[in-house]
């Protein structure tokens, strides 16, 4: 065992957990939406921005996914630290509504350049070292040091932002360069010779058989990407919520900051609360308890503690469904699958964000927070009965 971990492929895992906390170490997240209504813009075109990103998000993450298969996984990540410093120093120069669409347009870049390509490089890291088992501890441990480095971003991004805005989004460029400097000492893991050789539109080809090969797959991304829109748009205009109850900056900092204390403690156990009650109580649990959550908040003053409770859940939803999604497709799909992934959750999000946007700016966010309940219980179900229908199959 000790002579696996001597392999130059193994260092992959310990920078992977260095890079997660630099790349995620962002000042702007608590105060992004703030900043672009201190600019001018409403809840609509805010709204609108989030779709461009996740329209830009769905064009692109086959081309972004094919880069990643003939370049490297490496490269790709390299490249999506040097957009994400890119966008960075567009929103600080911008004062209009597309300015800041070019910066949301180069930001979904820099996710799509490492959405498949990240995940792809540590798992295919662990498995050049036959250690693909360890997936899910890796795993969780990655998102101990991303929910690590969002209290800190929300903490010190909230204290920062109380002076500055524009001081946010400096320092989150300064660390987005550290960030770039981490991506370049990896290691490129194994891709096979078919992948590197092929054209755009052979990779396309590809993309689509692979999805077509692998379809039983489909109902886990659908019942974790599902949840994630949900939690997403509520986490981003939950700012504004707060910020309308009349807290600050720093205040709202901290409290999204202590959701992510509370993420990294579940995460980091994720593997053993798996192990303790298993695959299909896990997801008729993750089906119907968002519901309940998003209800707590549209119906009670505790919007504070649903919310608390909901980004636990993500982080644990977020660890374990991607060890399930892994061990269930190939080595040489995983980039392209996984970046499909990601484009489900763009094409949801770029109808959903909007609207979500609009029902608040018009009737309130308790409005939207009962619509976004009613939502969850309905798609929870449905996707937990999918998911028991590819049990059966799977067992035949």
């Amino acid at each position: 065992m000790k002579g696996l971990k001597m392999n130059p492929i193994y260092k992959n895992i310990k920078k992977e957990y260095i890079f997660q906390f630099v790349r995620n170490t962002s000042f702007s997240e608590a105060i992004w939406v703030l900043f672009l209504a201190s600019r001018g813009m409403n809840l609509i075109e805010i709204g609108m921005l989030e779709s461009i990103f996740h329209i830009t998000g769905m064009l692109m993450e086959v081309p972004t996914g094919f880069i990643a298969d003939r370049y490297g996984r490496r490269t790709s990540r390299i490249l999506g630290r040097i957009m994400s410093f890119i966008a960075c120093l567009i929103m600080l120069a911008s004062k209009s509504f597309y300015g800041f669409a070019l910066s949301f347009v180069i930001d979904a870049l820099s996710f799509n350049l490492e959405s498949g390509a990240g995940d792809a490089l540590i798992y295919d890291s662990l498995s050049q070292c036959g250690r693909e088992a360890e997936y899910m501890k890796v795993r969780g441990r990655d998102e101990i040091c991303f929910q690590l480095a969002h209290v800190i971003s929300l903490v010190a991004g909230g204290i920062a932002a109380t002076v500055s805005y524009d001081l946010a989004y400096g320092i989150t460029a300064l660390i987005n360069l550290l960030a770039f400097g981490i991506s370049l000492s990896f290691e490129e893991p194994q891709i096979s010779s078919s992948a590197k050789n092929e054209s755009l539109l052979q990779n396309i080809r590809r993309s689509v058989k692979a999805i077509w090969q692998n379809r039983g797959v489909l109902p886990y991304f659908l019942h974790l990407e599902i949840f994630s829109v949900y939690f997403t748009t509520v986490y981003f205009y939950f700012q504004n919520f707060l910020k309308g109850k009349g807290y600050v900056e720093y205040q709202i900092g901290l409290m999204l900051g202590i959701t992510y204390v509370l993420g990294a403690l579940v995460s980091s156990q994720a593997y053993k609360i798996e192990k303790l009650f298993g695959e299909k109580p896990i997801v008729i649990v993750t089906g119907i308890l968002p519901s309940a959550l998003f209800m707590m908040m549209a119906a009670t003053n505790a919007e504070p503690v649903a919310f608390f409770l909901i980004t636990v859940l993500d982080s644990f939803m977020f660890v374990v469904f991607g060890d399930y999604i892994n061990k269930r497709i190939p080595s040489e799909h995983r980039a392209t699958l996984l970046s499909f992934e990601s484009m489900l959750f763009s094409i949801m999000m770029i109808v959903f964000f909007p609207v979500i946007g609009t029902i608040s700016e018009y009737y309130g966010f308790k409005t939207s927070f009962w619509l976004i309940a009613g939502l969850s219980m309905a798609t929870g179900i449905l996707t937990s009965i999918l998911l028991m229908g590819t049990y059966k199959k799977e067992k035949n």
